[in-house]
């Protein structure tokens, strides 16, 4: 295990990996910051919030992040959670949205809160205008890619990338990594369900100025709503959305709403380089699994061994 773990605090950096007890690290995709749990033994270093935390793990960057909560027992052994820049992303405030892509957002929002910037993809879609107001930072950029990936097909993620604010294509992040069967994998939890995110209707409204009456647009797969029951998808558009583009909204949400929802838990040997919106092979013979999985979130344990529990996407 070769594992380098640096804590700046009162302007001195630290070596501690040979006090550390306990690390994980928890990463979701477009949901939050990334987050390094972890716990030491030490009467005299003092870690305090706002320290800066440095993880790296067989010689590659896990996690550069700043501490938000520590506390300690009885035992002395101090519990540290720390938060990568993102945290501060969470900020709500009053942004408009004129001429901007998802990476310009992104830029916006580096600028403002002071945050080093990393590689910003250049998503190309622009963004339909609109004022977000009492609206998270976050919740703006994840609105702003999901729009990217109804209109486009192009699918982004937000993260810090060892201190760094990146904006990646998924297609970017795909992984030379085999898990499942006989593979590093050693358990995994499978599901099929149609009871969230699984709609065969979808009716979507908009406000007409010039008729001052509401157009509806509905689209639907008749023979799902017979196979399943009707599920139906509402959604009120602004202002902003034509007949065409009203149309075409609701056309892409049938196409990715209309499947039951396979999720899959998979618990294996560690790998540093998986993190949320990476991809890798799945194989397990049991569910007739071979395919390329999104990782929709992953938590690292690094002592004693390095193990991971990755939830997927199928």
């Amino acid at each position: 295990m070769n594992m380098e773990f640096a804590v700046e605090t009162d302007g001195k950096i630290y070596e501690i990996s040979e006090l550390v007890t306990s690390v994980s690290y928890t990463d979701k995709l477009n949901d939050g910051c990334s987050k390094l749990e972890f716990s030491y033994i030490d009467d005299d270093l003092k870690i305090h919030n706002g320290s800066v935390v440095r993880f790296r793990y067989d010689n590659e960057n896990v996690f550069y992040g700043y501490v938000f909560k520590h506390g300690q027992n009885k035992a002395k052994e101090i519990s540290v959670t720390a938060y990568d820049q993102l945290r501060y992303c969470k900020a709500k405030d009053t942004i408009v949205v004129k001429n901007d892509t998802v990476d310009s957002l992104v830029k916006k929002m580096c600028n403002y809160f002071n945050l080093k910037a990393g590689i910003l993809t250049n998503t190309g879609y622009k963004l339909p205008v609109s004022v977000q107001d009492d609206k998270t930072w976050l919740d703006i950029i994840y609105t702003a890619i999901s729009d990217t990936l109804m209109n486009t097909g192009r699918w982004y993620c937000l993260r810090d990338e060892f201190g760094n604010i990146a904006v990646r294509d998924l297609q970017e992040l795909q992984l030379d990594l085999i898990l499942g069967d006989e593979s590093l994998a050693y358990d995994y939890e499978y599901e099929k369900s149609i009871d969230d995110e699984f709609y065969n209707q979808i009716k979507i409204v908009s406000d007409n100025e010039k008729t001052g009456k509401r157009d509806v647009y509905i689209t639907k797969d008749s023979s799902s709503i017979q196979k399943y029951g009707l599920l139906q998808y509402f959604e009120v558009l602004d202002k902003n959305y034509n007949p065409s583009q009203a149309k075409a909204k609701a056309d892409a949400l049938l196409r990715l709403y209309n499947r039951e929802v396979e999720t899959l838990e998979l618990e294996c040997l560690g790998d540093v380089r998986v993190r949320a919106g990476s991809s890798f092979y799945g194989r397990i013979e049991d569910i007739q699994l071979n395919k390329r999985l999104i990782v929709k979130s992953v938590a690292h344990e690094f002592i004693p061994v390095h193990t991971m529990k990755l939830e997927v996407m199928i």
